[in-house]
């Protein structure tokens, strides 16, 4: 069974996937985006893209808060229902690349 106190999901989130600092920094900032699926303002979780078999890469998230990520109609627990709402999730990308720039100003 899977932990998921707010501690265990912390020390999750936080842990580098390609071992890196920059990885970690990164997400970071992407948790610091609101949700780029509903503008819930963040803090958000660092989503890893995965569509289409993408391999987990910390500099290829992006920023869903708790009911997008993980809620019952988020992309966890109902990936093909995300995806006909949103799209596939590294289409987001840019728009956080963008978003971490500062080149969007909401």
């Amino acid at each position: 069974m899977t932990d998921t106190t707010p501690a265990a999901v912390e020390r999750l989130s936080w842990s580098p996937t390609n071992g890196t600092r920059g990885g970690l920094l990164h997400m970071r900032r992407v948790k610091q985006l609101p949700c780029i699926c509903c503008g819930k303002s963040g803090p958000s979780e660092a989503h890893h893209c995965r569509s289409d078999g993408m391999m987990r890469d910390d500099y290829k998230t992006i920023p869903l808060c708790t009911d997008c990520h993980r809620g019952q109609q988020g992309y966890h627990a109902a990936k093909s229902t995300w995806e006909a709402t949103y799209g596939k999730d590294y289409e987001f990308l840019a728009v956080v690349a963008d978003a971490l720039a500062g080149e969007l100003n909401k």
